[in-house]
């Protein structure tokens, strides 16, 4: 390929494969640039393709979203720690060895179209140590719940200083005691249809208003959806806008 034609190609990425790829989704990843090339017949090189879409995201022409994604957001989401810090101070006094990452329904309800009247706080630890820390838990005046399932789940009710205490995962543990926005989102995604936290509506408007604002990790949001078996359609929605159709 001819220099004048490596010109040409970069000019057709930047102004009409970013155009028309911000204009469907929020976020789009390496492999649908590949397909939109693909489909006018457009040849690019892996490594020059990534080399041209560096020097986009160096000029604020588009904004990384992870590895191998990028999004139309320039702001990114700043996950508000301060619901859970409480919680995790305690838990690390009590248990200074304890692997563990909370999460709180607080942390996401600026994206809800209307306020939750109360929120719930999730723990997630290794199993051998769950029925401790529900135990420290209730004793210290949390409306503490181990591991609701089935007819318990069906009795849920999120009251004042209600926490659940789950499993941690195996595939995806969390680094941190704030469990990542990635996390979050799945785990919530589950808990909004296990517990009836809030309907499968309400939670693909929350995701649409939240990440469709400000830009979140999309590769590690995936990429943790996928360890955890949670089907895209399920997590997105019918009406998805933040990704190109799975």
């Amino acid at each position: 390929m001819s220099i004048g034609n490596k010109t040409i190609l970069k000019q057709v990425l930047r102004v009409e494969c970013l155009s028309a790829l911000g204009s469907q989704s929020k976020y789009y990843s390496v492999e649908t640039v590949k397909v939109w090339l693909n489909r006018r017949k457009l040849q690019c090189p892996p490594a020059t393709l990534n080399r041209y879409f560096h020097e986009f995201t160096r000029a604020g022409l588009v904004f990384a979203a992870g590895r191998g994604w990028y999004s139309t957001l320039a702001t990114p989401f700043t996950l508000n720690r301060e619901p859970v810090d409480g919680l995790i101070q305690e838990l690390k006094k009590k248990f200074p060895l304890l692997d563990f990452s909370c999460w709180s329904t607080e942390q996401i309800s600026g994206a809800m179209h209307h306020l939750l009247s109360r929120f719930v706080v999730f723990v997630h630890v290794e199993t051998d140590a769950r029925e401790s820390v529900w135990q420290h838990l209730r004793d210290t005046g949390w409306d503490a719940w181990l591991n609701p399932r089935g007819a318990e789940a069906a009795r849920f009710a999120v009251r004042e200083r209600t926490v659940v205490v789950r499993s941690e995962s195996r595939k995806s543990p969390s680094k941190t005691p704030v469990a990542p926005i990635e996390k979050l989102l799945v785990e919530l995604c589950f808990e909004a249809r296990d517990l009836q936290i809030m309907s499968p509506t309400e939670f693909h408007t929350m995701l649409a208003n939240l990440a469709g604002t400000h830009r979140i990790p999309m590769a590690k949001l995936l990429s943790y959806a996928g360890s955890r078996k949670l089907p895209l359609q399920q997590l997105f929605g019918e009406n998805n806008q933040l990704i190109p159709p799975f």
